[in-house]
């Protein structure tokens, strides 16, 4: 009775060959991954801005049209800023009676700047009197660290998470790209959803809003405002749960999507080329193994099952090799490269990992063609004669 054909002699006999191709598949499985995790790493960063901000704190910035106020129908411009000033109270004191708002007001915002290691972005922040600030604390979940609170114009208290992202300390200048040295981090914030806010500086900011400090059922400014009788448009700026929420899913998560897949077809186009290119001169070198076989009495689809074990062991070698020393070198990123830039992450991705190993798949389906192209032109003895 015939033995079966062994996979392991190939390798075992050919350790060289083999184990250039093993650290290849491995390099590339770990490269393919920790692209994955650093490039995933902006959307784990912005998703706290995104998507858990928002459900504590929303910002609308009508217009006069919105709120009810026609500037053709008042005669001197006083007469329709007092029409403006009572019209926003009045909308104020709406949103603090609706059920689920814990506070609301009109004020001067900033903005927050964050950078992840692809992107940037800036959230809006409220600009308030000394006394207002321990109620943001209390809704937001805030915890004073370091520093002191804010009792004078232009000071800061920001979430350690940005001062580690915009490489800031307490006395540093908050926005001094954009404001000089008009404002001061006086504090920094412990917080699960990066929580800044400060007081404001004559009239230096980035705008007007209203500011909601709702819960994540009352977080839809739009349906907020309905609910109050107010009809927001196209024409008003939103900043909400909504309008982040979608940025988050077509600015952020779909364009690292589409890169990321656009990386794993590059690698495998290239890496293909590579492994076929390889295997079929190693299988050039063992015609006359091939052969012999056949004229020993083995079939076709015998040889066919031992070149499919061959590759079968080498692969799966290959993606243990490279998951270890992804598992090595990831947290190694993470802890010289992302946390010091106050970004978030995680170690398991199991999407991204199916897809990777999916286009490993795909590699050892192409190789078919090669591999069933040269045992179907396998002969006997006499192929080894010529």
């Amino acid at each position: 009775m015939k033995s079966k054909l062994s996979a392991l002699k190939y390798v075992i006999n050919n350790k060289k060959q083999v184990w250039v191709m093993i650290v290849a598949l491995a390099l590339t499985f770990m490269t393919m991954y920790t692209v994955n995790f650093i490039l995933l790493s902006t959307q784990e960063s912005f998703n706290t801005v995104m998507h858990e901000l928002p459900k504590k704190i929303g910002y609308v910035n009508p217009t006069v049209i919105t709120l009810g106020v026609d500037p053709n129908d008042y005669e001197d411009e006083d007469a329709f800023n007092e029409a403006v000033r009572q019209a926003r109270n009045e909308v104020v004191e709406k949103l603090k009676a609706h059920e689920g708002i814990d506070d609301a007001y009109y004020s001067q915002v900033n903005f927050a700047p964050y950078n992840a290691l692809v992107g940037d972005m800036g959230f809006e922040v409220p600009m308030v009197e000394p006394d207002m600030i321990q109620g943001y604390l209390d809704h937001m979940g805030a915890e004073l660290v370091e520093g002191r609170m804010p009792s004078g114009d232009g000071e800061f208290l920001v979430d350690e998470v940005i001062l580690k992202n915009q490489k800031l300390h307490v006395g540093d200048y908050y926005n001094q790209n954009s404001f000089g040295e008009t404002f001061k981090v006086v504090g920094a914030l412990s917080s699960d959803c990066l929580a800044t806010i400060g007081t404001p500086r004559g009239y230096s900011n980035r705008g007007f809003a209203f500011v909601v400090y709702c819960n994540e059922e009352n977080a839809d400014m739009k349906k907020l405002f309905s609910d109050i009788g107010i009809i927001l448009t196209d024409s008003d700026e939103i900043d909400d749960v909504v309008t982040w929420g979608e940025a988050y899913d077509t600015q952020v998560k779909d364009t690292i999507d589409v890169s990321l897949l656009g990386i794993l077809l590059v690698v495998v186009v290239f890496l293909s080329i590579s492994i076929i290119v390889a295997y079929i001169s190693f299988m050039r070198n063992r015609v006359n193994e091939y052969c012999l076989y056949t004229s020993i009495g083995f079939g076709r689809r015998e040889v066919y099952g031992m070149t499919m074990r061959e590759i079968g062991i080498i692969f799966l070698v290959s993606l243990g090799l490279g998951a270890l020393l992804a598992c090595i070198i990831i947290p190694v990123l993470a802890a010289v490269l992302l946390e010091p830039a106050g970004l978030a992450y995680k170690f398991f991705y199991p999407k991204h990992i199916l897809r990777i190993l999916a286009s490993f798949a795909a590699i050892v389906g192409i190789l078919q063609i090669p591999i069933i192209v040269t045992i179907h032109s396998i002969k006997t003895i006499d192929k080894i004669e010529e």
